[in-house]
């Protein structure tokens, strides 16, 4: 029994019990302010998130941030939030969610909640916080390296999402592949100035970027946990 049996057994019940709406992935960008580094300064430049509807159609969308000030930051976040209390996601997927997204959205709210106990409000993104705290969280690196891993015959490194969706495991499905609108440099602080460069001079190009990683994952999520029959009758993919 390893942690595969569980993330499969979950995403099992959600399916079988028609939940399958309720499964969704969540990718944020943001500018890093300072050399202060992550998870201590930031702004989110956007939200993208994923998943499918009741129909089977693919719904994905992404709340951008207007401009650079608290108020615009807390209107994302609304938008957001409305998604959230609209879908409630039973199940919550994303790359690398549980080191950086997951943890600088509590520092979010928590910032927005001090923020309007100064001005006597009281301000609280239910929606947001009700998933963080209590949907089934899959941070899809973990079975993605197993099973690049399982592939290539070599040991379960944890890759970059680049390498991922451009890994030949990978290569039959239909993902948008827009890693390559900000190519990986040999410094990750470059990588994050390039990205927010993007969202100030090409809004559309950037958009394109961060819902292709909410796609990307999703794809590959279902690949691997609703789409492989030998992998259900294994035990689930191993992570």
């Amino acid at each position: 029994m390893h942690y595969g049996h569980l993330a499969q057994a979950v995403v099992d019940w959600a399916v079988e019990n028609g939940q399958r709406d309720r499964i969704a992935a969540i990718d944020l960008e943001t500018k890093v302010i300072g050399e202060s580094g992550f998870l201590s300064n930031e702004i989110i430049l956007s939200i993208a998130v994923a998943h499918r509807k009741s129909t089977g159609e693919l719904r994905s969308e992404i709340y951008t941030l207007d401009e650079e000030t608290d108020d615009a930051e807390i209107s994302l976040l609304q938008q957001f939030n409305d998604f959230m209390l609209d879908v409630k996601p039973m199940i919550l997927l994303g790359y690398s969610l549980t080191s950086y997204d997951i943890p600088l959205l509590n520092l979010k709210l928590r910032d927005v909640e001090e923020r309007g106990r100064k001005k006597g409000e009281k301000i609280i993104f239910w929606g947001i916080l009700d998933c963080i705290s209590r949907a089934f969280i899959l941070d899809m690196k973990h079975p993605a390296r197993f099973e690049i891993a399982k592939y290539s015959f070599g040991n379960p490194k944890i890759l970059p999402l680049d390498r991922i969706v451009n890994h030949e495991r990978f290569r039959g499905l239909p993902l948008m592949r827009t890693k390559n609108l900000v190519p990986r440099g040999s410094d990750p602080a470059d990588k994050g100035k390039r990205i927010y460069q993007l969202w100030k001079k090409n809004r559309l190009d950037f958009e394109r970027y961060a819902k292709g990683d909410v796609h990307d994952v999703l794809l590959i999520f279902e690949h691997l946990f609703l789409n492989s029959k030998s992998e259900k009758n294994s035990g689930g993919v191993k992570i």
